[in-house]
């Protein structure tokens, strides 16, 4: 047998070769699994609108999704505040990446700076080391106008019953933005009109309306709203003296008078207010006046009687006495509302038998025997 050396490098040769058959083997399987399955988000991926936000803003959240394999994957995508979820998103990634978005509202934070944590799962993930992402957003404090109402007065601070109030408050903004409101005025809760106000920051403004108190005698309450800010104060509307006339009585000197005959009207005329007042007294037989009497200033409390003549005349007959107030008056005064109107009348019915004497509605009506119908 012949011993036939081989030289060194043919072993060296024959173990290169088996090497690369391995290789050759193995590698393949290894690259697809690493390469086909791996999704990942990076803190550089992350960003925010606004980009500098302010409170009370809702952020969009904007990550980047990679995918560093061949395969498509459906791709969980989570957005936290701390432990706390503020939105999900379920996003089908291709190669080489997709774009997820969260929204975060910031109503009710403080300002200050807050970090946001992102998490992404898929099933057929092979590389959950870059899953996660986190970066930090700064919220500001947001501008706000705080409104304060100063004061809220009345002029005349003690009106009488028929003035007309002016309403005025004063207005100051506290804040740091402008404020652009109604001031509303209110009057026992309801509401008696509003007034635009601008106001910018540090400044202050009046707002006033005008309030006509004719029978409005009494407490109020007074308030003036400006958004949420509410101030209220009272207000007394003193009563106004006036002269009220009522006719108390009225009586005819024949009660049964004949057709052509003179008959004497007598009304008592009293002033049942507590002012003075002028006033005069007419006498009508349906719509035609047949006397009037001069005018006649009435102190509180006083009385007076009238008479008038009246020529009977046939058929059915309206008779009235009104108190009128004078057109030349100064004084302030009413005459005493009837159904009829804004006289006060004196009235009687007077038929064959008997009389009927009433209060102040307005009419006296009066029936008597008559030769003939007069018209």
């Amino acid at each position: 047998m012949i011993d036939v050396k081989r030289p060194q490098f043919f072993y060296l040769s024959i173990l290169a070769l088996a090497l690369f058959v391995c290789s050759s083997l193995l590698l393949p399987f290894t690259s697809v699994s690493a390469a086909g399955y791996d999704v990942s988000i990076a803190s550089a991926d992350v960003s925010f609108d606004p980009p500098t936000p302010q409170t009370g803003d809702i952020i969009e959240i904007t990550a980047l999704v990679r995918n560093n394999g061949t395969t498509a994957e459906n791709v969980n995508v989570t957005f936290y505040l701390g432990t706390t979820v503020l939105d999900k998103e379920l996003k089908p990634v291709v190669p080489v990446s997709a774009t997820a978005k969260g929204h975060w509202n910031t109503t009710g934070m403080a300002p200050g700076t807050y970090k946001i944590n992102i998490t992404i799962a898929a099933a057929l993930d092979t590389n959950q080391t870059n899953n996660k992402a986190s970066a930090s957003i700064t919220l500001t404090k947001r501008p706000t106008a705080v409104l304060v109402i100063e004061s809220l007065q009345a002029s005349p601070s003690a009106p009488v019953e028929g003035n007309v109030v002016i309403i005025n408050a004063t207005v100051r903004n506290d804040g740091d933005a402008n404020a652009t409101v109604n001031a509303n005025f209110l009057v026992d809760n309801v509401s008696i009109g509003k007034d635009p106000l601008v106001l910018p920051f540090g400044t202050k403004k009046n707002v006033s309306l005008a309030w006509n108190t004719t029978g409005k005698e009494g407490l109020h309450q007074l308030a003036v709203t400006v958004g949420s800010v509410k101030r209220t104060s009272q207000l007394t509307v003193a009563h106004r003296p006036m002269a009220v006339f009522e006719v108390t009585k009225v009586w005819l000197s024949d009660k049964a008078p004949t057709e052509g005959r003179d008959v004497q009207v007598s009304a008592e005329v009293k002033n049942v207010g507590d002012s003075s007042g002028e006033v005069i007294v007419v006498f009508k037989d349906n719509t035609r006046t047949y006397a009037t009497s001069k005018p006649k200033v009435f102190l509180p409390g006083e009385n007076h009687t009238y008479t008038a003549k009246w020529n009977a005349r046939g058929g059915n007959r309206v008779l009235r006495v009104e108190v009128q107030d004078h057109p030349e008056a100064q004084n302030f005064m009413t005459v005493k509302p009837t159904s009829q109107g804004q006289s006060s009348c004196g009235f009687m019915t007077i038929m064959p038998g008997f009389i009927v004497l009433g209060g102040c509605v307005g009419l006296a009506r009066w029936v008597g025997p008559r030769k003939k119908r007069v018209t």
